[in-house]
């Protein structure tokens, strides 16, 4: 059949973005889409327009397919409603649905790379699952909203605080809302109700605060966190000497916090740092629970440099994958398009796991270049969607996790390695004196940014 051949010339030509359709195919299914919708949207329902097609449209511009929503728009067929109307059912999807979207589709990720053992990452610390734990603020959106227009501050949308897990890649819960001056901390109970028992929950200082601490303790769960010079440490025992890691001398001794009546003794590693840190920190002190058997101090110091890895998915979904459609002005509508950014970058850990199962993680994580790999379906992908109709595509909607695996492995085994290698960079030059001596700008005093859901409530209690 002439499709067959057309689809075997992508294989050879742009496997990704076949592996990419087909995982989409997969993990984001119309049926699938529509019944989470049903279950969790409280305000918003189905009439005219599915979730699963406004789904569809956004994630187009998400992938890079498509430059805006009204592109993607005008260039999809059988939408039975105007532009109009879909924009309205973006900037009323709710936070909750968002993060059901991001939980779930993570879920059948999983599935996925559990069938490649070998692709798993050693978890650090043995019997101890690493998750790494952060908090993203959206960048500002153009001022098309009546209420932002004349005002110069940066409109944020919103904020969230993701969680990323070590062994699988996977960014398996999502929790976000629309003010953008939430604090992480006010999410406390939301958080600990993802932590599992052997959780090594990883966390910048930020979530240094009593209560956060304790639940983790209640869950039976571990803890390397920074930390906070606002919370008051109580010496037990006398500093002392442990060696030597790759960026700092380490020391270590017990300590105590925590109101009387309930004292959390905990260890605490201090790191005398050999460069300092880009605030000027030359020391910094960590808190945990980790039995002294299980981890040395040194390894804790290791492992607390492995957010770094959070950062890098951060950086990704800004680079490779359009987190932030800076169009999308209304807190809801942004929200959701991050949202299917991060299930997009659980997509491409699957195909980066499929590699895994063919060539080695270290492989992978040393010399795949995901510029190339994004850059490749953002460019072919439209191409396929001509070549192909959405009828040829259900063969893997109908598939289980272990049948996808088997064929993402078998087309991963089929890549041409040469070209998806990282570039090879020159060290880069150290700074001059004169360089490092010169001081850094400070920002003005005026205001530089505001919350766009605040500015939108303010309109809608004086109107």
């Amino acid at each position: 059949m002439w499709m067959d051949e057309v689809f075997e010339r992508f294989c050879q030509q742009s496997p990704f973005s076949v592996m990419t359709r087909a995982s989409l195919e997969y993990l984001f299914a119309d049926s699938f889409l529509d019944e989470l919708f049903d279950q969790y949207a409280q305000v918003q329902y189905h009439k005219h327009l599915a979730f699963s097609t406004v789904t569809t449209l956004l994630s187009q511009v998400v992938l890079r397919y498509r430059p805006s929503v009204r592109s993607a728009y005008d260039r999809t067929e059988g939408i039975p409603t105007t532009l109009k109307s879909v924009y309205e059912k973006l900037q009323r999807v709710e936070p909750a649905v968002c993060q059901e979207l991001v939980r779930q589709s993570a879920a059948r990720a999983e599935q996925i790379l559990a069938c490649w053992p070998t692709a798993a990452r050693p978890d650090p610390v043995a019997g101890l699952r690493l998750r790494i734990l952060d908090g993203n603020y959206l960048a500002g959106t153009q001022h098309r909203l009546k209420p932002l227009r004349g005002d110069g501050a940066a409109a944020l949308p919103g904020m969230s605080v993701v969680l990323r897990d070590d062994r699988t890649g996977l960014l398996p819960r999502l929790a976000c809302r629309e003010d953008a001056y939430t604090n992480e901390r006010a999410l406390c109970e939301e958080l600990l109700a993802w932590v599992q028992p052997d959780d090594l929950i990883v966390a910048d200082r930020n979530f240094c605060f009593f209560d956060w601490l304790a639940g983790l303790i209640d869950r039976r769960a571990s803890f390397v966190i920074r930390h906070h010079e606002q919370v008051s440490l109580t010496e037990v025992t006398e500093l002392r000497y442990v060696g030597r890691s790759e960026t700092a001398e380490v020391y270590e001794q017990e300590v105590e916090l925590g109101p009387p009546g309930r004292r959390l003794r905990l260890r605490c590693v201090v790191l005398q740092l050999f460069k300092p840190t880009q605030e000027g920190d030359s020391a910094i002190r960590l808190l945990s629970n980790v039995l002294v058997d299980k981890a040395e101090a040194i390894l804790l110091s290791d492992i607390y440099l492995r957010r770094w890895t959070i950062e890098h998915s951060f950086q990704e979904l800004t680079e490779q994958l359009r987190c932030e459609v800076d169009t999308l002005g209304y807190p809801k509508a942004a929200l959701f398009g991050f949202s299917l950014a991060v299930c997009a970058y659980n997509l491409l850990a699957i195909l980066k796991g499929a590699l895994a199962a063919v060539h080695g993680q270290a492989k992978v994580e040393q010399e795949l270049s995901t510029y190339a790999m994004a850059q490749e379906v953002s460019q072919d992908s439209s191409g396929l969607a001509i070549a192909l109709p959405p009828t040829f595509w259900q063969r893997f909607a109908a598939m289980n996790a272990g049948e996808l695996a088997g064929w993402l492995k078998a087309l991963a085994g089929r890549l041409r390695w040469q070209g998806y290698r990282k570039a090879r960079r020159s060290p880069r030059k150290a700074q001059t004196a004169q360089a490092s001596e010169t001081p850094r700008k400070k920002g003005s005093r005026r205001r530089t940014h505001v919350s766009t859901a605040r500015l939108l409530l303010e309109r809608q209690t004086t109107s």
